[in-house]
């Protein structure tokens, strides 16, 4: 799946890392999520997924296919076995880690990782426990794929499904999937 700026192709790199990608239920932001770090991946870079929900693991493993050596897919859902696995990660600053569905973990989750500087962000910012701490931290890269209380951008206004607006300093604008 590509991922279009503009409608132009993009390719991410570990510079537009760390990433913060906000948005509500139904707004396409976890399946734009997915296929970023599916995009990583291709293009050589390791990568680590942990998710809420196990729908996610499976929509990358789908889109990956047999190819996931550079992968590691967490499969517990507990916040405590992901930080005792990437504790135990030797090459843990090499590995873009995605921390998918923000809004169902703790502050211990965000202070196990808030130093990691390929790491992406993603849920519903507005229902994050950790949302204040996260947004203290410095992003290369924000995507929103609907309106956040926590951090208001005046100028986005309501998007199509799997639509969002990037915030970056390489590039502003309308961030979505190639259907």
């Amino acid at each position: 799946m590509n991922i279009l700026l503009d409608d132009k192709k993009i390719d991410f790199s570990l510079n537009d890392l760390p990433i913060l990608i906000s948005g509500r239920e139904k707004t396409g932001s976890s399946f734009f999520t997915i296929c970023l770090l599916v995009n990583l991946l291709k293009n050589g870079h390791k990568v680590i997924l942990f998710s809420a929900h196990p729908a996610a693991k499976e929509e990358f493993r789908d889109q990956v296919g047999a190819n996931l050596d550079n992968a590691l897919i967490i499969d517990s859902e507990s916040e405590d076995d992901f930080i005792d696995i990437i504790k135990n990660t030797p090459d843990l600053p090499q590995r873009v880690v995605l921390i998918k569905n923000i809004d169902s973990y703790s502050q211990k989750l965000f202070e196990a990782v808030k130093n990691l500087k390929l790491v992406i962000f993603s849920g519903d910012l507005d229902k994050c426990q950790f949302a204040d701490d996260l947004l203290k931290k410095n992003f290369n890269s924000k995507i929103f794929f609907s309106f956040s209380e926590k951090d208001p951008i005046a100028e986005l206004k309501p998007l199509p499904k799997y639509s969002g607006k990037i915030f970056n300093e390489k590039y502003s604008g309308v961030i979505k999937l190639e259907v």
